[in-house]
């Protein structure tokens, strides 16, 4: 199963909603490579991963990140 999975990171004092900052998407901090995001001092962020089923996702996304907003399944 795929599914996009958003998540809540703690709130960046940075943010401001009406002044969006463009740059590495902070999820993907330990990457290399370029994972553009378009509001990186937001909280929520949204990535795609695969699991048995939608609980699998989840508990995967618990655990790595804390707040779960949401989880979406793909086709």
């Amino acid at each position: 199963m795929k599914a996009i999975v958003t998540v809540r990171l703690p709130r960046n004092p940075d943010h401001d909603p009406k002044n969006k900052k463009t740059g590495k998407c902070p999820l993907f901090k330990a990457y290399s490579g370029a994972f553009t995001c378009t509001d990186i001092t937001g909280q929520h962020h949204s990535y795609i991963d695969y699991g048995k089923d939608l609980e699998d996702i989840k508990q995967k996304a618990q655990a790595r990140f804390g707040h779960v907003t949401r989880i979406e399944e793909l086709p």
